[in-house]
């Protein structure tokens, strides 16, 4: 039989924010087929914390010949998946697990969202982690005092959400709130 599930991780970018940082990418004008590349290596420097967020922010505005609030403005966090996740708290723990920058997630989301739906909040450039890497999901849980198997991790990206399963957690790919709300009940209807 399954562990019990204690705690509930989500993803930022793709999950809470935005639709991914490709479709984004894509909607301020740029081709992430074509920039693959050039957007890996600047998301690999940033989300380690090697440049500051806001060199990256303007590498990539540059790069689509937009300004920096256009490109800001692109992704916007999910506040109906955020009120969700608010009404899970009461249960479960939860945490947000992100590739990304110091600082960023205070920024895209509100340091208010965070606080009001989020127990941990972890940060690959703060932690010098950076999923997939099987570190990072492993201190995730350990923060949130849970082992691996009380855990479900939402994710945009297959690799990401595989990459949960290996150590332990139950991945779900998320492909938006509904299906996502349906597979965590199916999960928790077990509880």
């Amino acid at each position: 039989m399954p562990a019990k599930i204690k705690a509930i991780i989500f993803d930022c970018f793709g999950v809470v924010v935005g639709q991914g940082f490709d479709e984004t990418y894509r909607s301020a004008g740029g081709d992430p087929v074509a920039d693959r590349e050039f957007i890996a290596n600047e998301l690999y420097r940033s989300n380690l914390g090697l440049i500051p967020q806001s060199q990256f922010r303007q590498e990539i505005a540059e790069r689509l010949h937009i300004s920096l609030d256009d490109w800001r403005a692109a992704e916007r966090p999910d506040t109906e998946l955020l009120e969700y996740i608010i009404g899970l708290r009461k249960k479960f723990k939860t945490a947000i697990l992100s590739n990304a920058n110091t600082g960023v997630l205070p920024r895209r989301i509100g340091a208010d969202w965070l606080e009001r739906c989020f127990d941990e909040v972890v940060v690959s450039a703060e932690v010098g982690k950076i999923k997939p890497d099987p570190e990072i999901y492993l201190y995730t849980a350990a923060k949130l005092g849970v082992s691996p198997s009380e855990c479900v991790f939402f994710d945009d990206l297959a690799r990401y959400t595989e990459a949960a399963d290996a150590v332990g957690m139950r991945g779900i790919q998320y492909k938006g709130f509904q299906q996502a709300r349906a597979d965590l009940e199916k999960i928790l209807a077990d509880n």
